[in-house]
């Protein structure tokens, strides 16, 4: 933030901090949102700089959100067998279309964490609910995620350890679904068209869907 005093620099990242809590550590880290946003980053970050007699143009906005999405490479490792997965749908002659709700982090963010995890190959598209300005369940995030794909619903697969948010709105939208549970106990029930224990699994019930459609 150039022209602007370092102690105005500091209180305002503090104010920024403690004002996205509880949960912001969670946020920034997860490609999983656990914690409730009361409102968009855009807006705290409105208030922030508000509170603090700066101006909030929306460049400065933009760059400010970027700055507080910390990087993930040495904080989260990918779920054991996440590449094969991935590679293995691209085996499949399919596109991999990230889709995940998140609190700071845009697309680009992410392509950073996918880069320097050593993933961004095996990744067509990313769509955050930043991008698409809601957070799952809401439709917005999964029309934006066939777009990017290129496919109608009936022709994609969504893969998701949330029923609520994963599985429930897929179906709303005519798309496959696979519900994973790789970190949860197996659930009691679901309307998932299969269930996986982990992301080789999920790679066999890929494969029996696609020889039964």
């Amino acid at each position: 933030m150039p022209g602007i005093e370092p102690a105005t620099v500091e209180a305002l990242a503090d104010d920024l901090i403690e004002s996205s809590r509880p949960g912001d550590e969670a946020r920034s880290i997860s490609t999983e949102n656990l914690v409730s946003i009361n409102s968009p980053a855009e807006l705290l970050i409105t208030g922030c700089l508000s509170r603090h007699d700066l101006l909030a143009d929306a460049d400065t906005i933009r760059r400010l959100r970027r700055a507080m999405s910390i990087p993930v490479s040495d904080r989260m490792k990918p779920l054991p067998g996440a590449v094969e997965l991935l590679a293995e749908i691209h085996a499949l002659g399919m596109r991999n279309v990230v889709a995940s709700n998140t609190y700071w982090r845009d697309a680009d963010s992410y392509w950073e964490d996918f880069r320097l995890l050593g993933m961004a190959d095996h990744v067509d598209e990313i769509v955050t609910s930043v991008d698409a300005g809601h957070l799952k369940p809401h439709p917005a995030v999964f029309e934006m995620a066939m777009r990017r794909a290129g496919a109608p619903a009936d022709r994609c697969v969504v893969i998701g350890n949330r029923e609520e948010n994963d599985i429930d709105p897929a179906l709303a939208l005519g798309m496959w679904t696979i519900l994973v549970y790789p970190d949860d106990p197996k659930p009691a029930a679901s309307r998932a068209h299969a269930v996986a224990s982990d992301l080789w699994a999920c790679a066999r019930a890929l494969r029996d869907m696609l020889d039964h459609t």
